[in-house]
């Protein structure tokens, strides 16, 4: 008897099993011959300036041989629409799926600059808050912390400096510029109050780092980006305690790379 019972269920699951399935192709066949009714691109720009629009992002799909609307859904490609989109330099990641209703959904991620770049050469590109460097978009320009000096990297497209332009060269010093640059600028971007008062960075020849801010007559003498949590509290201190009450125009230099001192001179 309990071995008839045993049988039994495992008939019945081998059924509903088999039901599923065929349920489910079914369901496929009907969707592949079925026509896509329209589109829609939903772009996260995060934080940041807008680099890439929906016109964009749809002329990189149309170039793929899918059009979308109208088209049937067992003939749009999916994977290689996914592809195209992640190929352009503003987008960081890309999700494209159908329901079942005949719609297509792209979901586009926007990466988020930090720094403008302008090195040695003239040259002008941005470095984002994942290491990617993104050439300039001559439609939309992103409103982010400027550096420029003895900058000596160079724009390679699509690439992450960080695990691989840097690894192309042998120079430490070319290394240790643009690691200084990102390591500044994340800790600058993520800070309100730094945000919004240095507006930029210089590179000395030595690799030194000085900061222009937006507010008061003064530079300031940074040094290598290393306690920089440590050295900006002593400059928020001395905002504080020292400018507020001396007047903002009062030095024309701060330097704050020495540890436990804020040396100023006077204009």
């Amino acid at each position: 008897m309990k071995k008839l019972v045993k049988i039994l269920i495992i008939v019945m699951w081998i059924a509903l099993v088999g039901g599923f399935c065929t349920l489910l192709g079914f369901t496929n066949i009907e969707q592949n011959d079925s026509k896509c009714k329209d589109y829609v691109i939903n772009i996260d720009y995060g934080k940041a300036d807008v680099l890439v629009t929906r016109d964009d992002i749809y002329e990189l799909v149309a170039k793929t041989g899918n059009p979308l609307k109208g088209q049937y859904n067992g003939t749009i490609d999916v994977e290689k629409v996914e592809r195209a989109i992640k190929h352009q330099p503003y987008v960081a990641d890309a999700n494209v799926y159908m329901s079942l209703e005949g719609m297509v959904t792209i979901e586009v991620t926007q990466r988020q600059p930090i720094l403008r770049i302008y090195n040695q050469k003239n040259e002008s590109f941005y470095l984002d808050g994942l290491g990617y460097l993104l050439p300039l978009n001559p439609a939309f320009s992103a409103r982010v912390l400027v550096a420029n000096g003895y900058i000596p990297e160079s724009l390679f497209t699509n690439l992450c400096y960080l695990r691989d332009s840097v690894s192309l060269r042998d120079s430490l010093e070319f290394r240790s510029v643009m690691n200084n640059l990102y390591k500044l600028a994340s800790f600058i971007t993520k800070d309100r109050f730094l945000k919004a008062q240095i507006q930029q960075i210089y590179v000395e020849e030595n690799g030194e780092l000085e900061l222009v801010p937006r507010v008061g007559n003064h530079t300031i003498l940074l040094g290598t980006p290393e306690d920089l949590e440590e050295k900006f509290d002593r400059l928020f201190i001395f905002y504080k305690l020292g400018l507020s009450q001396t007047g903002w125009q009062r030095y024309n230099v701060i330097n704050i790379k020495f540890k436990n001192q804020v040396v100023c001179s006077k204009i």
